[in-house]
């Protein structure tokens, strides 16, 4: 089989050997404002189709050694972040919490997008998060995925954020190989002591982001992610061949209460919106 369906994608390699999916200019971009409907497929076929696609992958993940090592990368960063200090028994669950999902790609056709979706349905089943208290989006989801994921019981968001989202409560932030503007916007949307420990966010390694980048780029387009680096605690995924394409670089982010109180004052007092004028290589739709 094929890794992916490259008919309408093309691959851009980026470094360290993380792959985005790229829309082609000529693709049309879905209009996020109709996401609120529900939206019925060509076929009921074809959607029951991608749904026991999804299970399937569901299942030969959840078999795998990659999640197996998996849940002790899950405890030792939620034994440690104040958004999974709750408990039954001896496991750590997040049921009170919320969980978003940006960037997830075309998972119909896509089988890096469906194994980063498996990998989101298992860790909702793991830590007791109730699928509807999961928002998901991307600007690329077709007609016939976003009746996939309510038929999963998942909230599709109805537009464009941009990753500015603001959180009251625990929120996971599930965001697989997405663009730097899109985790420094959300680092900005909630840059302050009692939000940022309510945050975890399960994306690219902020730590990878700073080694890769000139100090100088990342202060000047990305100083969220800058900023966030001096009280950020990160538990990598484990390196695993069979899904290197799929999980690579790829980190859970927590911001532990006694860190962020080490920070000066200053710090917080700085909150312009990021403006992306003269970034280069910016990977993020815009609204």
């Amino acid at each position: 089989m094929a890794l992916m369906d490259l008919d309408d994608w093309q691959v851009v390699k980026k470094k360290k050997a993380a792959r985005k999916m790229v829309r082609r200019k000529d693709q049309p971009m879905f209009k996020a404002e109709t996401c609120s409907e529900v939206h019925v497929p060509e076929s009921v076929e074809e959607q029951n189709n991608v749904v026991q696609r999804i299970y399937y992958t569901v299942e030969d993940l959840k078999q795998s050694e990659f999640w197996g090592t998996c849940q002790e990368c899950f405890h030792v960063a939620l034994e440690e972040s104040d958004s999974g200090k709750h408990q039954v028994g001896s496991q750590h669950t997040l049921h009170n919490a919320d969980c978003v999902c940006y960037g997830l790609g075309n998972f119909s056709s896509c089988v890096i997008a469906r194994h980063q979706l498996a990998f989101l349905l298992l860790f909702l089943e793991q830590f007791k998060i109730p699928r509807n208290q999961t928002y998901v989006f991307d600007p690329v989801f077709s007609m016939l995925e976003i009746s996939v994921l309510q038929e999963l019981g998942l909230s599709v968001i109805s537009e464009n954020e941009e990753g500015k989202r603001t959180i009251c409560r625990h929120t996971v932030f599930y965001m697989p190989h997405c663009g730097k503007a899109l985790y420094n916007n959300l680092l900005w949307s909630n840059w302050s002591q009692d939000a940022l420990s309510k945050l975890i966010v399960i994306g690219n390694s902020f730590k990878g982001i700073e080694e890769r980048m000139l100090s100088r780029i990342l202060q000047k387009d990305y100083v969220y992610i800058q900023k966030s680096l001096k009280a950020v605690e990160e538990a990598a995924l484990p390196e695993n061949h069979q899904f290197n394409d799929v999980f690579n670089d790829i980190s859970i982010h927590y911001f532990p209460i006694q860190k962020l109180r080490t920070l000066p004052n200053e710090i917080w007092k700085l909150r312009e919106l990021p403006k992306y004028y003269d970034c280069d290589d910016l990977e993020i739709i815009r609204k």
